[in-house]
């Protein structure tokens, strides 16, 4: 409730180190299960919460394995991970296309993209820089996304409980 009540319609999330507590590099050699017990707790709560208030979210990551993601996504929002648009990659390898004019640095071209699928998902709906949220534990990403008017919260790896902290004293 308190992301309607900031206004944020869309939540881009980061993988590797903010939703899950660790850093798989992009290369998890065990199952997608095995890695379920590493997804922080309060994103085990926002995700789902968020979806049942109407708020867009996606996955905004370098890591390239989408179907690892799906499953978790699957698994902590009860079978809605469909709903979730998963974009991964940097440079050259990313598992997305992004032609728009749009700023490409850190994590823009994974929202834009996440937001052009949204908006084709959702007739009508025309989501804004204004309007969304990312939040990572990658600085560069973080600043990158308030240059191009973007709000977004840095998640400490070891301080992760700040973020809800952080997201309260938004204005």
């Amino acid at each position: 409730r308190k992301c309607k009540k900031l206004e944020i319609e869309f939540l881009a999330l980061d993988f590797d180190q903010t939703i899950l507590e660790i850093h798989t590099g992009g290369h998890w050699k065990g199952t997608a299960h095995e890695l379920l017990p590493h997804v922080r707790p309060m994103f085990r709560e926002l995700i789902p919460a968020a979806l049942d208030e109407g708020i867009h979210v996606a996955v905004v990551t370098f890591s390239t394995q989408i179907d690892t993601i799906r499953y978790i996504l699957d698994q902590i929002t009860d079978h809605r991970g469909a709903e979730i648009p998963i974009r991964g990659g940097f440079g050259g390898n990313k598992t997305f296309n992004y032609e728009g004019n749009g700023s490409v640095a850190g994590k823009q071209a994974h929202m834009a993209s996440a937001v052009e699928e949204l908006e084709a998902r959702n007739m009508g709906l025309r989501l804004k820089r204004a309007s969304t949220l990312l939040i990572d534990d990658d600085k560069a990403n973080i600043r990158h996304a308030l240059e191009n008017g973007v709000r977004a919260i840095w998640l400490d790896p070891d301080n992760s409980s700040q973020v809800l902290k952080d997201m309260r004293r938004l204005v």
